[in-house]
């Protein structure tokens, strides 16, 4: 039984033997190149996360999806919001760029563990704002419909609120479920690195 064991040893030795070494400076290029590569993806996710909304405001425009906003006199509310969205949302697609740009080239382990908690930060900003933002857009936007309505049954308007809170409930959901999917993996992959970086350190 000891002999089998000595075998063993000497067979994962000789494998041990086979594998690749880096030093530090190769393991951080390789590092680096596998964060740059991750936030890359989430500034091209984050863009066409982008042109979907606007595809989708579109054909709702084309299809007047937006009469019973006009209608509820929120026209100017409901673009204002947009407005302001779409502004954050370039501000926030700038960032993931710039952080991808200054992971790209930092030279020091220590500015790339900063560029990376930065860039994790960014993210986790990115989706509360998307989803605080659309919870808010939606409660108003529904409450200045119930006043539009004019309707005196509270039964009608409690069983439209309970509704409407019913279906914000399961939108952020799926919406939260989505970043979890996409970014949440990206931003996990991304603390991996750092994790490995911070060992290097010591």
């Amino acid at each position: 039984m000891e002999d089998g064991l000595d075998l063993l040893k000497k067979e994962w030795k000789k494998q041990d033997s086979n594998l690749p070494t880096y030093n530090q400076k190769e393991l951080y290029k390789m590092i680096q190149k596998k964060s740059t590569s991750i936030v890359k993806w989430i500034f091209i996710i984050s863009v066409l996360e982008f042109i979907f909304w606007i595809g989708l405001e579109i054909v709702s425009f084309i299809y007047d999806f937006n009469d019973i906003i006009d209608e509820a006199n929120l026209t100017i509310f409901y673009r204002t919001t947009l407005i302001i969205n779409h502004i954050v949302i370039i501000g926030f697609i700038l960032l993931f760029f710039i952080r991808y740009k200054k992971i790209n080239v930092t030279d020091d382990s220590k500015k790339l563990m900063k560029s990376i908690i930065k860039t994790r930060n960014t993210v986790k900003a990115y989706v509360w704002f998307n989803v605080i933002f659309f919870a808010l857009t939606f409660i108003i936007t529904n409450y200045y419909t119930v006043l539009y309505l004019e309707v005196d049954t509270k039964d009608f308007i409690w069983a439209y609120l309970i509704g409407v809170f019913l279906v914000m409930l399961v939108f952020i959901g799926l919406l939260l479920l989505f970043y979890r999917l996409i970014y949440g993996t990206l931003i996990r992959r991304l603390y991996k690195n750092y994790e490995q970086l911070k060992k290097l350190e010591l």
